[in-house]
């Protein structure tokens, strides 16, 4: 299956049957009659009353998936993100707790062509697993975590080495504007939630790791951060990244991408 958005052409499988996974797969695309979410079956992508979250069921209305114009699968959220979660990444750097920072709303896109701040002359990929929150949760425990989570997807933290030394804060290294790309598909999963993340630069494989070696569980990590702050439906959180990055240069693709959750395509200008 080819699908085109942003100018460019991400190539995906048959995702759910190929990973073996019983889930549902949503989306949110452009029609006539205005943004509209969507649930996938098979090659057709029906139309919802309303979003997943809210209750939404399906109506007559349908769109083929080679025909859809995807946009951004998240409403207006708070973006979390983990650094220091695989020691293939940072050794046991971020081992006592998770180490919690944010991105911007603004960071978050679906892919595309990403034109860089002018300064921006280090800007590395980070493929991630990226988990969406489904319900407003507060201190709650390890246990509880699993029943906060609505899907997950696919995610580039992308980060400017530069920035992230010289700044007291990561405001612009991790939160400049499309600096947080995420996969259309957000899928939800029963049961079995490991994944292997895997990072392409230019077709190449440049990082691959199944996110059972996280440091910080999913689970731990949505615990953690609910005890200082109330996540809400729709937060995004990010949740690290595995072994070695590195600079992209102008006309660079980098595909971050898991079986069974999507892939998401950034092209530097």
């Amino acid at each position: 299956m080819r699908l085109l958005f942003n100018g460019l052409v991400v190539v995906t499988a048959s995702l759910l049957v190929s990973a073996g996974l019983q889930a549902a797969q949503y989306a949110r695309i452009n029609t006539d009659d205005g943004v509209v979410w969507v649930e996938r079956k098979g090659e057709t992508l029906h139309h919802l009353s309303d979003s997943p979250l809210a209750g939404g069921e399906i109506k007559a209305n349908s769109t083929p998936v080679n025909k859809a114009e995807f946009v951004l699968p998240v409403e207006p959220a708070t973006v979390f993100a983990v650094g220091l979660n695989y020691r293939s990444h940072a050794g046991n750097a971020g081992a006592s707790k998770p180490e919690i920072f944010y991105k911007s709303a603004s960071s978050l896109s679906i892919g595309g062509e990403l034109d860089l701040p002018a300064d921006a002359n280090n800007v590395h990929f980070e493929g991630e697993l990226v988990v969406v929150i489904g319900k407003p949760c507060a201190k709650v425990t390890k246990q509880q975590a699993s029943n906060c989570i609505f899907a997950y997807t696919a995610g580039n933290d992308l980060t400017e080495r530069s920035w992230q030394g010289q700044d007291l804060q990561w405001w612009r290294a991790k939160g400049a504007n499309g600096f947080a790309p995420i996969s259309p598909w957000l899928t939800t999963v029963s049961g079995e939630n490991t994944f292997t993340v895997t990072t392409t630069l230019n077709g190449k494989v440049v990082q691959q790791e199944s996110s059972s070696n996280m440091i910080h569980s999913v689970e731990d990590i949505v615990s953690y951060i609910s005890q200082y702050v109330t996540l809400q439906p729709w937060d995004v959180i990010f949740t690290g990244t595995p072994g070695r990055t590195q600079a992209l240069k102008s006309g660079d693709k980098v595909s971050v991408s898991i079986a069974g959750l999507g892939e998401v395509l950034t092209q530097i200008k």
